[in-house]
């Protein structure tokens, strides 16, 4: 062993500068795809997104300006099924569940989503146009806010660990006044990237607790809410456990809805609408290679 590490030495002491960089540049990459692939979900406690919400306001405020109403959690790398639709994420379906008892039809995924109902089928031209223009609008919006700072400047805050692999930046005073306006988006989500900061899309929310938005595109644009977070200070801290109950902080029941608009090439090419992006969908971005 002492003798294959002197011989380990004697090449690197060999190696030109250029080399030395090559190899180290490489090793970097291999330990980022490592924990990125490794890591566990965006929806931990440590840094997965969250929005303030209260049963009149969707933040209601608190000492530290996050808000300490009932927080509805964004999922953020939960399995989640492809296509340009809105998906569900992998796991055994269920019919019940301890949020939004109110909306009829409502189908809760084994890690916790709830996913609320759409029209069956493909959908109508129609439909399809309207989710075509929300996308538009969308990205219409958002080319102004491509740089981070840009975005911060115009008062958007970290909702979650500013840290995390995603994370989803909030105007609260957009989210009060109309969660679901393309033209000023109640959130924004940013992957912190190998290369910096960069933006995968928007988030927006129902018009109330409890309550989806508007069906614009039809089973197109899934809303979906979670039913197994709990919150403190405005914050996901932690999943419930088998009984309900939070080791830390709440139980969050007055959720609100929310849709995802991906505009990021790799996840708007296929999957538009996605509840959940996985592992393998964010990785790309994640390491820069998307």
């Amino acid at each position: 062993m002492e003798r294959l590490k002197q011989r380990i030495t004697q090449r690197w002491s060999h190696l030109g500068l250029a080399a030395r960089m090559w190899w180290a540049a490489l090793t970097a990459v291999g330990i980022a795809a490592v924990l990125v692939l490794a890591a566990t979900t965006v929806s931990d406690a440590t840094s997965h997104p969250a929005t303030p919400s209260s049963a009149t306001a969707p933040s209601a405020t608190s000492s530290n300006g996050a808000g300490s109403g009932s927080v509805p959690g964004m999922a953020g790398m939960a399995a989640g099924a492809s296509g340009s639709g809105s998906s569900t994420s992998a796991g055994t379906a269920q019919t019940s569940s301890a949020v939004c008892p109110n909306v009829k039809g409502s189908t809760v995924m084994s890690d916790g989503m709830v996913m609320a109902p759409v029209p069956s089928g493909q959908p109508t031209a129609a439909q399809q146009a309207a989710a075509n223009q929300l996308v538009a609008r969308t990205q219409a919006t958002l080319a102004k806010y491509k740089s981070l700072p840009a975005a911060t400047a115009a008062g958007y805050v970290p909702a979650t660990n500013p840290n995390g692999y995603t994370v989803h930046y909030a105007n609260w005073s957009a989210a009060r006044s109309d969660g679901f306006d393309p033209s000023n988006p109640a959130f924004l989500v940013y992957a912190n990237t190998v290369n910096g900061p960069v933006l995968m899309g928007a988030m927006y929310l129902g018009p109330a607790p409890c309550k989806p938005g508007p069906d614009v595109g039809g089973s197109l644009t899934q809303w979906h809410a979670h039913d197994n977070l709990c919150l403190s200070g405005g914050q996901v801290v932690g999943r419930t456990s088998a009984s309900g109950t939070c080791a830390s902080g709440v139980h969050n029941t007055n959720t609100y809805f929310m849709l995802h608009v991906w505009t990021e090439p790799s996840l708007a090419s296929g999957h538009q609408f996605q509840a959940d992006l996985t592992r393998a969908e964010l990785a790309p971005i994640i390491l820069g290679t998307a």
